[in-house]
């Protein structure tokens, strides 16, 4: 290991997931690309948003 050069380590700041809703643009890309009621899909944003928050904040 000693032919190997060392190079200097980069410091970059952590990203932060902050809390946000996104069921409502989840909403409107439904309703606009595929002319569903986003009504139908209710529980599934709400699974989606509760497995979202476990991987954050767990």
């Amino acid at each position: 290991m000693e032919a190997v050069p060392r190079m200097p380590m980069i410091w970059l700041d952590l990203k932060e997931a902050g809390e946000f809703q996104f069921s409502s643009s989840v909403r409107q890309f439904i309703l606009k690309n595929y002319g569903e009621n986003p009504d139908n899909y209710n529980e599934q944003l709400k699974k989606l948003e509760t497995l979202r928050k476990m991987c954050i904040w767990i």
